[in-house]
C-alpha cells in the first residue's frame, strides 16, 4: 500500500497537455546523450508495472506496445527509478542495435538527473492539488454549516433526520482528512526534504491517526445511508471470483504485516446478481476482520462454492473466535465483544452491521460458525446464476 502511495504521488496518470509536454522534454534531453528509437516510462501498481508516457523516433515503433519482459527482435534495456530504496518505476529504451555498456552507464547517469526533475514537477502538482482541496473544503464547510443550522431544530424528531445529519458530518470531515493524509504521506516519504527521527515519528503518527479516523467516518457514513434508505444498488450479473481476487490483492499487504497467509479456493464458475461495489465492500470487511482478529503467523482461507441453488462465499480465520451466546449481538450496531483481544482495536463497531445490511439489500444472507480460541467462519449466500 505504501508503494502505491509513492507512485500515485510520483506519476500523473491524467494525459493533460502540460504533463505530456513535460515528459516529452525529458525524453528529448535523454536522447541528446545517447541514441534510442523508442522510450517509455513504467510505474508500479500493485505487483505489476503499468506503462505511461512514451515517445518514438522511428515509424516502425508508432504502434509498438511496450513490455518489460516480452522478447522480440529489438534491443532494449531498462533503468529502475528508485525512491527511498524502493523501486517505483522503470525507464525502458528500445533500439535496433545492441546498446553498449558505455551507453547504458551514460543513460543511468542522465536518467537520475531526469528523475530529480520529474520528482520536483510531480511534487509541485501534488501540493497545488492539496491546496485546491483545502480551499474547496472551506467553501463546502460554510455551505454545510448553513444547512446544519437550518436542520438543528428537527434533529431529534426522527431517525431519518439523524442519519442525514451523520452523513453530512462524515462527508465534511472526510474532505480535510484526505488533505491531512496527502500532506503527512508526503512528509513521511520526505518528498519535501529530509526529516529528523522525531519529525518522522510525528508524521507517521499523524498519517496513522488520519487513516484510522477516515475508516471510522466511512463506517458511520455507510450506516447513515443504510438507515435513511438512501443506498442505491446497481444489481447485475457479477463474477465473484474476480471481485474476491481483487480484494485479496488490496488487503494482502495488511496480512503480510502479521505474516498471515491468505488461501483462496474456488469451485464455483458461475455468476451472481450483485452490486459490484457493495459486494467488494462485504468481502473487504470480512477479510479485514479476519486479519485483525487473527494471531500472527496464522492462515485465512477464503472459499467460493455452490450449495443447492446458492453461491456461498466463506471467510475462515484461526483467531480468537466468538462465543455462541454472542452470535446475534455481533451484528448489532456499535457492538464490540468484550474479550482481551478485541480491546486492542478501536473502531465504531459497525463493520459487521454494515456487512449484514449490505448482504440483505442484495437478497442474500450471512451466517457464522465460531468457537472461542478456535477461529470463526463467516459465510454469505447469494442466489446462483447458471
Amino acid at each position: 500500500m505504501e508503494n502505491n502511495l509513492i507512485t500515485t504521488a510520483f506519476f500523473n496518470e491524467k494525459n493533460t497537455q502540460d504533463t505530456n509536454s513535460f515528459y516529452k522534454n525529458c525524453f528529448e534531453k535523454l536522447r541528446k546523450e545517447f541514441d534510442f528509437l523508442y522510450a517509455a516510462l513504467f510505474y508500479k501498481t500493485g505487483r505489476t508495472y503499468k506503462p505511461t508516457n512514451s515517445i518514438c523516433y522511428a515509424k516502425e515503433f508508432e504502434n509498438y506496445i511496450p513490455n518489460l519482459t516480452s522478447k522480440d527482435n529489438y534491443s532494449k534495456f531498462k533503468i529502475p527509478i528508485k525512491m527511498q530504496n524502493t523501486t517505483i518505476g522503470y525507464f525502458l529504451f528500445v533500439g535496433k542495435r545492441p546498446f553498449t555498456n558505455l551507453q547504458r552507464k551514460q543513460a543511468a547517469l542522465v536518467c537520475q538527473e531526469v528523475v530529480n526533475t520529474i520528482k520536483d514537477f510531480e511534487i509541485s502538482k501534488i501540493f497545488q492539488n492539496q491546496l485546491s482541496i483545502l480551499q474547496n473544503a472551506i467553501v463546502e464547510k460554510t455551505i454545510l454549516q448553513k444547512k446544519l443550522e437550518e436542520q438543528n431544530e428537527n434533529l431529534v424528531k426522527t431517525d431519518k433526520i439523524r442519519s442525514e445529519f451523520l452523513a453530512n458530518i462524515s462527508h465534511e470531515l472526510r474532505t480535510p482528512l484526505n488533505s491531512i493524509i496527502g500532506f503527512s504521506t508526503a512528509l513521511k516519504d520526505e518528498l519535501a526534504g529530509g526529516l529528523n527521527e522525531k519529525q518522522k515519528d510525528f508524521s507517521n503518527k499523524i498519517l496513522s491517526s488520519a487513516i484510522h479516523l477516515t475508516g471510522m467516518i466511512n463506517d458511520i457514513l455507510d450506516m447513515a445511508k443504510i438507515e435513511s434508505g438512501s443506498v442505491k444498488l446497481n444489481l447485475k450479473p457479477e463474477n465473484p471470483n474476480h471481485i474476491i481476487k481483487e480484494v485479496l490483492n488490496i488487503i494482502e499487504p495488511v496480512a503480510m504485516e502479521k505474516n498471515i497467509q491468505i488461501e483462496f479456493k474456488s469451485s464455483y464458475e458461475g455468476k451472481i446478481m450483485a452490486d459490484y461495489i457493495k459486494l467488494r465492500q462485504i468481502i473487504y470487511n470480512l477479510a479485514g476482520n479476519a486479519i485483525k482478529f487473527s494471531n500472527n503467523n496464522s492462515k485465512i482461507t477464503v472459499k467460493i462454492f455452490k450449495k443447492d441453488n446458492s453461491c456461498c462465499i466463506s471467510v475462515k480465520d484461526r483467531g480468537v473466535g466468538i462465543d455462541k451466546k454472542d452470535f446475534k449481538r455481533i451484528f448489532e450496531k456499535f457492538v464490540q465483544l468484550d474479550n482481551i483481544y478485541t480491546k486492542k482495536y478501536s473502531s465504531t463497531g459497525l463493520g459487521l452491521t454494515i456487512t449484514n445490511e449490505l448482504v440483505k439489500l442484495q437478497n442474500g444472507k450471512i451466517s457464522l460458525k465460531s468457537a472461542l480460541n478456535k477461529g470463526s467462519v463467516f459465510t454469505v449466500e447469494f442466489k446462483a446464476i447458471t
